[in-house]
């Protein structure tokens, strides 16, 4: 007897019927969420405070830990975190949730002769640098040349990232270790030799790519290893339209370094890598860029910078009133990131009870989070008890301004009913749900509702 050569066509087309039924889609629920106001704080965003002076103050994100070579390693290869965390309030400021920004500071012009190097490193350099005494003060110019500092540099920022890369409280860093106070440039009026070329500070920043991730990052100015690692820059001129205005245009376009007549390429999108930030020129009263008039200009700036973070020199909570108060807080909502749920689908497959939630996030920011955070899920029934929680991970750090989807597994063993769906993201300093969200829906604490879902 032949075989039947349809058997196998019948086999196939109700093995592909089969695929296709559980593929289908029963839809459960679809919920629109309105945005509401932008919250005017949230972590990884705000003003920075000094890590010296701690305070209790609602409008911090961060504090500035300055981190002074000769205090952390006074002997070579003996680190006193102790001192450093000790100084700067580490633990205060972990119970505030707020994070830290560390720069590396080896010379801080001063009044008087000092050095701001340990006395074994500059005995082992033989002294190489300049003693100083110019415009910005008094102090000491290591030859960021010379082989020896470069070796110790190197194991210094080996061991800070070693302490902290990890530490979900140390936000970023601020690539110092060059220059008066970190900042990459020196007064070369005052005898010290022109800035180090990129062939030199190349390798300073190889110090801290090996330590740290790059979105941690900032540089004070373009460079063509921060371009093509994906660092973020950092402008302590923040606010004064002639210097800002420059700050600006290095990045659109690139600049000839002043420092050492060196071109510095641009880096126009660096911000959807790696943050940018900085802080208030001091040349000016911080209430000053918060007038009636200066205002808009101010605004204007930090949407072209993108700005994620602005201190330590910014005004503190209460210390401005009335309309400057009111700009502070409008600058505050507009900065770095503003997400919130803005739909939610929810659906399960033909022969399954296992659902699936389709949440479409909208980033109303200026900047992505620069983590890639928990969000927290939790299924509550018609008396309000949480039968089910769970976490799932989303790529917040790639979410620029925009709508983003994302799919998570919802379980399938709940009996019928009404249940609620929440939603909230997780902050690792807090291991709980601890971000504000822009939605105008239900919220209990940081989990806000973002769908009702029958079961029959």
């Amino acid at each position: 007897m032949q075989p039947r050569k349809w058997v196998p066509l019948l086999l196939l087309g109700a093995a592909l019927l089969v695929t296709a039924l559980l593929r289908v889609r029963i839809p459960l629920a679809a919920a629109e969420i309105p945005a509401g106001d932008k919250p005017v704080t949230n972590p990884m965003k705000g003003l920075v405070a000094w890590g010296e002076n701690y305070r209790q103050d609602p409008y911090l994100g961060f504090a500035y830990v300055p981190v002074y070579w000769n205090e952390l390693e006074p002997r070579q290869g003996e680190y006193d975190f102790a001192a450093l965390e000790e100084r700067c309030h580490f633990a205060q400021w972990r119970a505030d949730g707020v994070r830290l920004i560390l720069r590396l500071v080896a010379d801080t012009p001063t009044g008087e002769r000092h050095k701001d190097i340990p006395q074994w490193l500059y005995d082992a350099m033989g002294g190489a640098g300049t003693w100083y005494d110019g415009d910005y003060g008094q102090g000491f110019s290591p030859d960021y040349t010379n082989e020896t500092f470069r070796q110790a540099h190197q194991a210094l920022i080996a061991a800070l990232g070693q302490r902290y890369a990890d530490d979900p409280q140390v936000a970023f860093v601020e690539l110092g270790s060059l220059g008066h106070w970190g900042e990459w440039h020196v007064d070369t009026n005052a005898g010290i030799d022109p800035f180090p070329t990129q062939e030199i500070t190349d390798g300073y920043v190889q110090d801290y790519l090996a330590a740290f991730s790059p979105e941690q990052l900032l540089l004070r100015r373009p460079y063509t290893i921060g371009r093509d690692r994906g660092l973020g820059l950092y402008n302590d001129s923040f606010g004064l339209p002639d210097s800002h205005g420059e700050w600006l245009s290095w990045i659109a376009d690139g600049y000839t370094s002043d420092q050492n007549g060196e071109w510095l390429p641009a880096m126009p999108d660096f911000w959807r890598r790696a943050p940018s930030g900085g802080e208030f020129s001091p040349r000016q009263e911080d209430g000053w860029y918060f007038t009636a008039e200066q205002f808009p200009t101010t605004l204007d700036l930090l949407q072209q910078s993108h700005t994620t973070f602005l201190g330590p020199n910014a005004p503190a909570y209460g210390e401005l009133t009335g309309t400057e108060g009111d700009n502070l807080r409008t600058l505050l909502a507009e900065m770095g990131y503003t997400l919130g749920v803005r739909r939610c689908t929810v659906w399960r497959t033909a022969f399954s009870r296992r659902m699936q939630a389709e949440l479409t996030w909208e980033n109303t920011g200026l900047a992505p989070l620069y983590a890639d955070w928990s969000m927290a899920l939790e299924l509550r029934d018609e008396t309000g008890q949480t039968v089910w929680s769970g976490r799932a991970k989303a790529p917040f750090s790639d979410w620029s301004a925009g709508l983003h989807t994302v799919q998570v597994a919802l379980p399938g063993d709940l009996p019928g009913g009404t249940y609620s769906l929440w939603v909230g993201l997780v902050d690792p300093l807090t291991d709980a749900p601890g971000v504000a969200l822009q939605m105008r829906t239900v919220s209990d604490g940081a989990l806000y509702r973002v769908a009702e879902i029958p079961l029959p």
